[in-house]
């Protein structure tokens, strides 16, 4: 987590020798219903970005962005959105500050289809702006996992 970071501060400003970091995208909705938490979508995306970083180790965990942008599912209570521009310029904002940190491995995971275009988007911005950037992103993770489970015969 950032904080175990900032802890090991170096003389010259740097983070450690950390060279990767892992962002979680979500979203709070309700879209669900009462079978899970609003919230999920951050909260899976975050623990898989946790996963990985400690399978990995070294890999910075940054604080998941908990709210995307979710306007296709205001008909439901509680549903809580930004607008696209504005999900994409903090996706932005947030990377080029780890890119400004010397982090230039960037993994973003989402746990939302409504931020699939905004985080593409940031990406490729960023890539005009930091070339040397290196940005992966999982942006559909449920497709991801389901290709991975074994096939049934029914």
């Amino acid at each position: 987590m950032l904080n175990r970071v900032v802890e090991n501060d170096s003389p010259s400003g740097k983070r450690g020798n950390l060279k990767k970091a892992v962002l979680a995208v979500g979203a709070c909705e309700s879209y669900y219903g009462q079978h899970l938490a609003e919230g999920c979508d951050t909260i899976v995306s975050y623990k898989l970005g946790k996963a990985i970083a400690d399978e990995l180790g070294d890999v910075l965990v940054l604080p998941p962005i908990p709210v995307g942008y979710s306007g296709h599912y205001d008909s439901f209570p509680f549903t809580l959105t930004l607008r696209y521009d504005t999900v994409t310029q903090v996706i932005y904002d947030i990377v080029e500050s780890v890119l400004r940190n010397g982090i230039d491995t960037i993994m973003i995971i989402n746990g939302h289809d409504g931020n699939i275009a905004p985080i593409e988007v940031a990406s490729r911005k960023i890539k005009e702006k930091y070339p040397h950037a290196r940005i992966a992103a999982l942006d559909q993770w449920w497709v991801t996992a389901g290709e991975l489970l074994p096939k049934r015969d029914l």
